[in-house]
């Protein structure tokens, strides 16, 4: 792949198509949220001379798409409907991880199998596959209760905040409902005071290059907002090293995996509880796709991050 034009995919959807499978079509207040959401890597990601490939624009039949034909083609997320998208242009997608492979990857139990032996005397993160058993969890005492996610979520989505005890009707039926769509990962909820980030690639031979820590601000939702790198004098060297050892395992948890590609870590600093000691949570979430700090974090190495990939036909790409 040259460092010229790509037809791009923004599918910032693709944790809730992992989800559904086959049967996944974005209702339409996720479409719109997408197409807002978008607009923001407009620039930072999708350079000029670039193509960004849309379902509304195939629908409207833009005729700028048909410079899409022969380029290289890059999704948020190498999703099958994402490849469908880029190769309905002729684009020629970059090769790609099977899609049972982004799943396992983007699943939040993954990223717990991941963490626990980094804690390093943070919270636990607990994993629960049945209602007793996350009945059980949430009732015990958390002096600020618990965040409880579904096993697919971006930017703030499938997630809730139950306080420590029975819930309530509205409560269990968003608990039932979530149970069915898979596992639900338990964490305390506590006061989140500085976000942290790393963006990496994994190459098709497993190499995982890392980038510098970045903070970001979110939202109180959890839907990101921005991204600078960070300021370094502010963070200390204990921090640093385990953010890098959390972004390295995470990379070479990926290749082990069989997954190659963007990939990016969430870590933060809590109070457990107000007036508590702040601690570093090194390992919050695994992103295995690009991210929204992408550009500023890898940026020069992102554009040689994602040259290295060759167009061809994915390895996945079916359910």
């Amino acid at each position: 792949m040259t460092d010229g034009p790509r037809a791009w995919v923004l599918n910032l959807d693709a944790e809730h198509e992992l989800e559904v499978g086959k049967r996944y079509a974005p209702t339409r207040h996720l479409a719109a949220l997408v197409a807002r959401e978008r607009r923001k890597l407009v620039g930072p990601l999708v350079r000029p001379g670039d193509v960004l490939v849309t379902e509304e624009a195939l629908a409207a039949g833009d005729p700028a798409l048909e410079r899409a034909r022969g380029l290289p083609g890059v999704a948020w997320s190498p999703t099958p409907r994402a490849l469908a998208l880029l190769r309905r242009v002729g684009a020629e997608p970059l090769a790609a991880p099977a899609t049972e492979v982004l799943r396992r990857v983007n699943a939040r139990p993954f990223t717990v199998d991941v963490r626990a032996p980094l804690s390093e005397g943070a919270f636990a993160k607990v994993v629960a596959t049945t209602e007793p058993e996350l009945l059980a969890l949430v009732a015990r005492p958390a002096p600020l209760g618990w965040l409880v996610r579904r096993t697919f979520g971006a930017a703030g989505r499938g997630r809730r905040r139950l306080y420590a005890g029975a819930p309530t009707a509205e409560e269990l039926a968003w608990i039932r409902a979530s149970l069915r769509r898979g596992p639900l990962v338990i964490d305390p909820w506590v006061d989140v005071t500085v976000e942290y980030t790393r963006s990496g690639y994994v190459s098709a031979s497993g190499a995982v290059t890392i980038s510098e820590p970045c903070r970001q601000d979110v939202a109180a939702s959890g839907a990101w907002l921005r991204t600078a790198r960070a300021d370094l004098d502010a963070a200390t060297r204990a921090d640093d090293a385990a953010l890098e050892r959390a972004a390295a395992a995470a990379g070479e948890a990926l290749a082990r995996a069989g997954y190659f590609g963007a990939f990016g870590i969430d870590a933060f600093r809590y109070r457990a509880e107000p007036g508590a000691p702040e601690r570093l949570n090194p390992l919050s979430e695994i992103n295995a796709r690009l991210t929204m700090d992408w550009p500023t974090a890898l940026e020069p190495r992102a554009e040689r991050a994602l040259a290295r990939g060759a167009p061809g036909d994915p390895t996945g790409g079916s359910d």
